[in-house]
């Protein structure tokens, strides 16, 4: 098992751009992290960075082992924020973006309850699909889908959700069963999404992962009202299996093309820098996760 803590400054390091600042940052001797990181070089058997007297670079294989040595870094940071939380009086204000396409009546009952615990926070919740800057904008957390484009800000995993292709027993029965991915160009789709959104679905996975288009019917950002048109017999539909697990169990939608399972999609909350990470941010984001799991049996948040 490689070395926890030669992996936490292999991961200094990347981030510093360098020893020296690593260094400055860790206030470790410079010595003791370039030998750490060549010991963990060693014990891997492959070379994570290229070093020569003025630049330092990523290895392809060190930039694939530094995204986890990240994740595991921002687990450590979450877990003694959780345990200096215990002790400490969780206050300030806490400003937050999430997708339109989030349940916003489970959104309200996860901010009573957090708000009923943790009274001195004041909370400024703002719902958008807009690409909002958590620095210019004065937002603290963002709720953003993935994948995400790499910057410098962290992303906290907060949920993976397994979509699914579902009809109505009665479009089916007027517009036929698609086969095939590319049996979609004949259907009729209800797309959720954005203005931006384009009527394609990302159907199955890895090699076997294509995109289907469909005829879209209607485009809208609520979950909620996309179930809605599917049981009405409008179209088909990708939501996620926790939204419509009822109806696929009475029967009410029927399962798609399941031959071709769809990739999970991922939902991350992102704040601007992990060195920074505020008591009342790092406990919102323990919440939100713990929360919306034990209340998938009440409702979804999206999708």
């Amino acid at each position: 098992m490689p070395d926890l803590n030669g992996m936490m400054l292999f991961a200094a390091v990347v981030r510093a751009k360098g020893f020296s600042q690593a260094a400055r940052e860790t206030g470790m001797p410079k010595s003791t992290i370039s030998r750490k990181v060549a010991q963990l070089e060693e014990q891997l058997g492959v070379r994570l960075l290229q070093r020569d007297t003025r630049n330092l670079s990523l290895t392809q294989v060190g930039a694939l082992f530094y995204q986890h040595c990240n994740s595991i870094s921002d687990e450590i940071e979450a877990a003694k924020a959780t345990i200096e939380n215990t002790h400490n009086d969780v206050s300030g204000s806490l400003r937050i973006a999430i997708p339109v396409s989030f349940s916003q009546e489970l959104i309200a009952n996860l901010c009573s309850s957090f708000m009923r615990l943790y009274p001195k926070v004041e909370l400024d919740v703002q719902f958008t699909d807009s690409d909002v800057g958590l620095v210019g904008e004065g937002y603290d957390i963002a709720i953003k889908y993935g994948p995400l484009q790499s910057s410098d800000l962290v992303a906290r995993l907060l949920f993976e959700r397994q979509p699914i292709l579902v009809a109505s027993p009665n479009y089916l029965k007027s517009n036929g069963t698609p086969a095939t991915p590319q049996d979609l160009t004949q259907h009729s789709g209800i797309l959720l999404g954005t203005s931006r959104s384009a009527p394609i679905w990302p159907v199955g996975k890895g090699s076997h992962k294509t995109m289907a288009s469909f005829k879209r019917k209607v485009r809208v950002n609520s979950a909620v009202m996309v179930k809605q048109l599917v049981l009405d017999d409008f179209g088909i539909a990708m939501l996620s299996h926790s939204v419509c697990k009822n109806e696929l169990a009475s029967g009410a939608l029927v399962p798609l093309l399941q031959e071709w399972p769809i990739e999970a999609f991922k939902v991350y909350g992102v704040y601007s820098s992990r060195r920074q990470l505020a008591t009342n941010i790092s406990v919102f984001l323990d919440f939100f996760t713990k929360r919306f799991s034990s209340q998938e049996s009440l409702q979804s948040l999206m999708m």
